[in-house]
Parts: structure tokens; C-alpha cells; sequence
């Protein structure tokens, strides 16, 4: 009896097993018709795709693309968002180790170098590190393959877009920056050869509304406000002074300022009366259908930029303006705007042409006036850079140079710059955080006698070449800046 029970407890725990393993196939659906989904492995789910040919000068091209629309547009989120989606897509294809892969590595490295300065510590030189290593890539692949038809993108597309994404990691949610350029005119003087007028090369080029300032976009794009000296009439008055160095722009030309993100201009010079009253008021007509805010003498600027006041004076006081009569309007009027929560910037249209050091009366006028409350002296006029002094840890900017300078057909002076200021307000008080400068020269067809009227922000040993040059002639001054913040994000060669 015994053995028979044990006998049939064996056969039923066989078969609660059968139908265990039942149930088992039934719900994992093996065994059964009905298609079950297949969660894919992890090595599935990260396999690569193919890099091909077609592929590789696609993905090329759209990276020039996007880092030109990073240049021009100062560093914008949209840019962003494109370089971030292009440099994604790079990571999906498979990279070998062949000439094909190394390019596309060092290309995607590159990119990523350049997003990278959009965070404020990023190493300045990170592009230099990686960049040469992009060309010669690039040489090995052409080498092994010509077909590719592929072209280096230019240096200096690599630069501007460098330049904005790192002015974007350098910005501060409590501070303002402002760009400042020098001497600026549409118009060339009748005497110039037809083919150095503006009209002529602009013409020529066939130029929009933003050739004149299409390399300063970075810079123009990627600040709170940009400020030129309008050195010119804007308007189609014949009649005239009777004066050697007669300049006018037309007013369509105003255009160029809002369409390279160009705020406001200062009309306190020598230029903006050449063509009499009548001349002026089409130029203030001009910027005012463009949007642009204009200030002069007796007429000053003030513009909140974020949540600080900015006074913007201008004063037209070349030598023979250079009594003390002249220097108590400044004075008066410093006094009269100037509050410890705001910023008073002066525009001194001053000095003596080509010289590269201060007049006296230069100096005595920027002491004062810093002396009296304002945060930072301007100049231009002089039609080439002059000395830098820090006076009581303010600055005096003596000139600027030409910038974009329509009167300059055969470039007397290509050496430029784009003056930076940042400032902020702290404990209720506007204090300077910074001055930065992009060295520039005057022109972009590599010319040293025929002006194209492109300003050219430039990197390496051209820039250098100008930074030197501030630090010469600061240096013979007293209180002379003989160092400078710049952005160059190569290597010395």
C-alpha cells in the first residue's frame, strides 16, 4: 500500500511539473503562433552606421555652414542647437581607422572645440590644439582620394565662430558689454579715384547690407550694445562746404548699422556738417527710419542697457577747441548725468591726425573729465590708434582709428581694433569689469593701398602685430596700458 501511494504521488508531481512548464511556454509565447516583441541588446541598439563618401562631404559642408551661421549670428542659441544636432549625428557613423575616419575624427573634434567656448573656463588655445590635426586630416584624405573634392574651411570661419561662442561664455547675466568702433563713413571724398570710391567698390563686390561690418557680425552679435562714429553726411545734398576731405554717404546706407546689429552713432565730428544744415538733417532723418540712436553736442544719448542708465556724450573738440572754455562744457555736463548707479561714456572727437601719442590737451581734457564722474573716455579723429592710459583705474581710450572709413581709399593706417567694455552694477554703484579689445585691420583683400571697406578682425601673428603696436605707443605715455585682454584661440606657429 505504501509503495502504491508513493507511486502515485510520483506520477502527480510529474505532472504539476508538465503543466508548470505549460503555463511557462504559454506566457513567454513559445510554442504558440502569436509574434512577441524582442527587447533589442545593448550592442544592438548602438550599432553604427556606415561613413561613406557622400556622407562625409555632406556632413563637411553643413559644418561650414553652421559655423558660418554661428559667426554671424554672435554665438545665437539657434547656432548652438545646430552645432549640437551636426556634431550627434557625426557620433552615429562608425569611425575607422583609416584616412576617411581620422578626418571625420578630427573634424568632429574640431567642432566640438568651438562649442566648447561657450562655457566660460574653456581653455582659450582648445581649438589650437586640435585644429592642425584637422588640416593635416584633411591633406591625408585628399591624398589618398581626390574625388572627395573636399576644401579646408577657412581659418577665419573657424575664428569667428570660435570668437562668438566664447563672447557668449564670457557674458554675465548682471553685466552689459559694449562694442565701441572709430572713424566710419559710406562716402569717399570726390577728389579719390572713381575706383576707390565706396560707391564703386561697394558696387563692385556686390555688396548688401551686411558687407561693410559682415566680419565684425561676431562681435556686433554677441554684445548688449554697439556704438560707431558716424564720420559722414548721410544724404544726396550737392551743395557743400568749401573744405578739403568733403564726405556723404547716402542714406540707404544707414541700413548697414541695424543689419549688423549696430545700436547707435555718434554724430559729434568734423563731417557730419559737410553738407550744411540741410545735410544734417537728411542724416538724422536717416538713422532715425533705421532705428538707430544718434547723440552729438547738446544732444546726449541715454539708453537703459539691461538695468543700467548709459549717458552716451559726444563732443566734436579737435585743437582748435582745445581752451579751457571748451573743456567746462564737458565738465558741466558730466557733472549734470552723472549718478554713482549710472554710466556716462564721453566721445571725444580730439587730438591731432596721424599722431600716435595724445596731444597735452588731450590728456588734460580726459583727466578732468574722469575726474568729474565719467567712467571712460572715447576717442577718434586722429585716423589711427593712439595711446591707452588707465587714469585712476579708469580708461582713456585716446583713438580708435578708422574702422570702416569710406574716406580712406588708400588706407593710411589698416590698424584697428573693436574696443570691448563690460560694467556692471554693484552695491548700487556701476563699476567697469573689463576691457577687451579684437585687433583689426581696416580692409579684407589683403591690400596695403586700395581700401575695400571690410573691416577684418584677425587672429595669430597679424594680430599680434597690432597688439604690439598699442603696447608701443601706450608705453610713452605715462599711466600707459601695456597689457590687453584679447581672444586668439591658435597656437604660435
Amino acid at each position: 500500500m505504501m509503495k502504491r501511494k508513493l507511486r502515485k504521488r510520483g506520477w502527480l508531481a510529474i505532472a504539476v511539473l508538465l503543466i508548470g512548464v505549460g503555463v511557462i511556454f504559454f506566457i513567454t509565447g513559445k510554442g504558440s503562433s502569436t509574434p512577441v516583441s524582442v527587447v533589442p541588446s545593448e550592442n544592438k541598439r548602438a550599432e553604427k552606421q556606415v561613413l561613406t563618401k557622400e556622407v562625409t562631404v555632406k556632413l563637411s559642408k553643413e559644418a561650414a555652414e553652421i559655423l558660418k551661421f554661428a559667426a554671424s549670428s554672435g554665438g545665437s542659441t539657434e547656432s548652438k542647437q545646430k552645432m549640437n544636432q551636426l556634431i550627434s549625428r557625426i557620433n552615429q557613423y562608425e569611425i575607422k581607422d583609416d584616412s576617411l575616419g581620422q578626418y571625420m575624427n578630427m573634424l568632429n573634434s574640431s567642432l566640438k572645440a568651438v562649442d566648447s567656448y561657450r562655457e566660460e573656463h574653456t581653455d582659450e588655445k582648445v581649438l589650437g590644439q586640435v585644429y592642425p590635426n584637422y588640416r593635416t586630416a584633411l591633406e591625408q584624405l585628399i591624398k589618398a582620394d581626390p574625388s572627395y573634392g573636399l576644401e579646408e574651411i577657412d581659418p577665419y570661419i573657424w575664428f569667428y565662430a570660435s570668437a562668438a561662442n566664447y563672447e557668449q561664455g564670457q557674458r554675465k547675466p548682471e553685466e552689459i558689454t559694449i562694442s565701441m568702433v572709430g572713424d566710419n563713413s559710406f562716402g569717399t571724398y570726390p577728389e579719390a579715384p572713381e575706383h576707390l570710391q565706396f560707391d564703386y567698390v561697394f558696387e563692385k563686390n556686390k555688396g548688401d547690407n551686411q558687407y561693410v561690418f559682415k566680419n565684425s557680425l561676431p562681435w556686433f552679435n554677441s554684445d548688449d550694445y554697439t556704438v560707431i562714429n558716424a564720420e559722414s553726411a548721410f544724404t544726396t545734398e550737392t551743395k557743400a562746404q568749401e573744405k578739403m576731405w568733403r564726405i556723404k554717404s547716402h542714406p540707404k546706407y544707414a541700413a548697414f548699422l541695424p543689419a549688423s546689429g549696430i545700436e547707435a552713432a555718434n554724430l559729434a565730428n568734423n563731417h557730419t556738417m559737410d553738407y550744411f544744415e540741410a545735410g544734417y538733417r537728411d542724416t538724422l532723418n536717416a538713422f532715425k527710419e533705421q532705428g538707430v540712436a544718434v547723440f552729438n553736442e547738446d544732444m546726449p544719448l541715454i539708453v537703459n542697457i539691461k538695468d543700467i542708465e548709459t549717458v552716451f556724450l559726444g563732443y566734436d573738440y579737435r585743437y582748435r577747441k582745445s581752451a579751457d572754455s571748451y573743456l567746462s562744457n564737458i565738465i558741466r555736463d558730466v557733472k549734470k548725468y552723472k549718478r554713482k548707479d549710472n554710466l556716462v561714456i564721453v566721445n571725444m572727437h580730439w587730438g591731432i591726425e596721424y599722431m600716435e601719442t595724445p596731444a597735452f590737451y588731450q590728456t588734460k581734457f580726459g583727466h578732468a573729465a574722469l575726474d568729474a564722474g565719467a567712467d571712460i573716455i572715447i576717442g577718434h579723429h586722429p585716423h589711427r590708434l593712439q595711446s591707452i592710459e588707465n587714469y585712476n583705474g579708469k580708461y582713456i581710450v585716446y583713438s580708435m582709428g578708422d574702422y570702416a572709413f569710406g574716406a580712406d581709399p588708400t588706407l593710411k593706417s589698416r590698424q584697428t581694433a573693436i574696443f570691448r567694455l563690460t560694467f556692471a552694477k554693484e552695491d548700487d554703484t556701476v563699476v567697469m569689469k573689463g576691457l577687451r579689445i579684437v585687433p583689426t585691420l581696416e580692409n579684407s583683400n589683403d591690400s596695403e593701398t586700395e581700401n575695400n571697406y571690410q573691416p577684418l578682425p584677425v587672429f595669430g601673428e597679424k594680430a599680434k602685430e597690432i597688439l604690439d603696436e598699442l603696447i608701443r605707443i601706450s608705453s610713452l605715455i605715462p599711466n600707459g596700458v601695456v597689457e590687453f585682454d584679447y581672444f586668439d584661440p591658435f597656437l604660435e606657429e
